[in-house]
Protein backbone atom coordinates (compact mmCIF):
# COMPACT_ATOMS: atom_id res chain seq x y z
CA UNK A 1 0.00 0.00 0.00
CA UNK A 2 1.33 3.43 -0.95
CA UNK A 3 1.95 5.89 1.86
CA UNK A 4 2.18 8.78 -0.57
CA UNK A 5 2.08 9.26 -4.33
CA UNK A 6 2.32 11.98 -6.92
CA UNK A 7 1.90 12.17 -10.68
CA UNK A 8 4.69 13.80 -12.69
CA UNK A 9 5.23 14.19 -16.43
CA UNK A 10 8.58 13.57 -18.10
CA UNK A 11 9.66 13.64 -21.71
CA UNK A 12 12.50 11.62 -23.16
CA UNK A 13 14.28 11.57 -26.51
CA UNK A 14 15.41 8.26 -27.96
CA UNK A 15 17.86 7.41 -30.75
CA UNK A 16 18.34 3.89 -32.08
CA UNK A 17 22.03 3.16 -32.46
CA UNK A 18 21.24 0.32 -34.88
CA UNK A 19 19.12 2.08 -37.52
CA UNK A 20 19.39 5.79 -36.61
CA UNK A 21 15.66 6.29 -35.99
CA UNK A 22 14.92 9.06 -33.46
CA UNK A 23 11.74 9.80 -31.54
CA UNK A 24 10.42 11.56 -28.46
CA UNK A 25 7.81 10.42 -25.96
CA UNK A 26 6.01 11.97 -23.01
CA UNK A 27 5.24 9.81 -19.97
CA UNK A 28 2.97 10.30 -16.98
CA UNK A 29 4.77 8.72 -14.03
CA UNK A 30 3.04 7.77 -10.80
CA UNK A 31 5.69 7.98 -8.06
CA UNK A 32 4.62 6.16 -4.91
CA UNK A 33 6.41 5.58 -1.61
CA UNK A 34 5.50 2.39 0.24
CA UNK A 35 5.33 1.72 3.99
CA UNK A 36 9.08 1.00 4.05
CA UNK A 37 10.09 4.22 2.31
CA UNK A 38 10.83 2.57 -1.05
CA UNK A 39 10.00 4.56 -4.18
CA UNK A 40 8.02 2.85 -6.95
CA UNK A 41 7.47 4.36 -10.40
CA UNK A 42 4.66 3.32 -12.75
CA UNK A 43 4.76 4.70 -16.30
CA UNK A 44 1.76 5.62 -18.48
CA UNK A 45 1.32 6.80 -22.07
CA UNK A 46 -2.18 7.96 -23.07
CA UNK A 47 -3.50 6.59 -19.74
CA UNK A 48 -2.18 3.11 -20.62
CA UNK A 49 0.41 1.46 -18.36
CA UNK A 50 3.70 0.83 -20.18
CA UNK A 51 7.13 -0.56 -19.20
CA UNK A 52 9.74 1.91 -18.00
CA UNK A 53 11.46 3.51 -20.98
CA UNK A 54 14.67 3.57 -18.95
CA UNK A 55 14.86 -0.21 -18.66
CA UNK A 56 12.84 -1.55 -21.60
CA UNK A 57 13.30 0.86 -24.53
CA UNK A 58 12.89 -0.67 -27.98
CA UNK A 59 13.11 1.01 -31.39
CA UNK A 60 9.67 1.23 -33.05
CA UNK A 61 11.34 1.07 -36.49
CA UNK A 62 13.62 -1.98 -36.15
CA UNK A 63 12.86 -3.43 -32.66
CA UNK A 64 16.50 -3.03 -31.56
CA UNK A 65 17.24 -2.54 -27.88
CA UNK A 66 20.46 -0.65 -28.68
CA UNK A 67 18.96 2.73 -27.69
CA UNK A 68 20.41 5.97 -26.41
CA UNK A 69 18.11 7.95 -24.12
CA UNK A 70 18.55 11.72 -24.01
CA UNK A 71 16.94 14.82 -22.55
CA UNK A 72 13.82 16.00 -24.39
CA UNK A 73 14.48 17.95 -27.58
CA UNK A 74 17.81 16.28 -28.36
CA UNK A 75 16.77 13.84 -31.12
CA UNK A 76 17.96 15.94 -34.09
CA UNK A 77 21.41 16.54 -32.61
CA UNK A 78 21.96 12.86 -31.79
CA UNK A 79 20.83 11.05 -34.93
CA UNK A 80 23.32 8.75 -36.59
CA UNK A 81 24.94 10.54 -39.51
CA UNK A 82 24.94 8.64 -42.78
CA UNK A 83 27.56 8.98 -45.50
CA UNK A 84 26.16 9.96 -48.94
Amino acid sequence: MAVSSELVHRGYSFVCLSCGHGWEAEFAIRLATDDYGRLHATYYVDERRVPSPLSDARCPACESRHIRILRPGRVDSARVRRED
